[in-house]
């Protein structure tokens, strides 16, 4: 039983530290809800499937995220003004790539 424990462990860890990630770079072009996600589904331009979910349609900000409030607020701002932002993306949610991070920088 203490092999199977180990062996799980190991499985386990090697799965979370090949989890796909990167950055992207770009204007947010929707915002969208979707019931049956735990989170804000992002559309930016110049969109891969960083995360290796198997999609490159949406990133998910996950709403059990630590700093959901202020990213997502960054985000909003962020499509309204037309600002571009960088997000960082760091495996994946329900087969979405997961917002991780997310960086503003201002334009001179």
């Amino acid at each position: 039983m203490k092999k199977l424990c180990v062996i799980c462990a190991l499985l386990l860890n090697s799965f979370i530290v090949n989890a796909a990630s990167g950055s992207s770079n770009g204007k947010i072009s929707a915002i969208r809800f979707y019931e049956g996600h735990t989170g804000v589904l992002i559309i930016q331009e110049n969109m891969s499937d960083l995360g290796e979910c198997g999609r490159a349609d949406y990133y998910i900000l996950d709403e059990s995220h630590s700093y959901f409030k202020e990213i997502y607020s960054l985000i909003l701002s962020s499509h309204m003004t037309n600002h571009p932002l960088y997000l960082e993306i760091d495996g994946c949610i329900e087969g979405i790539s997961r917002i991780k991070h997310v960086r503003s920088v201002k334009q001179s």
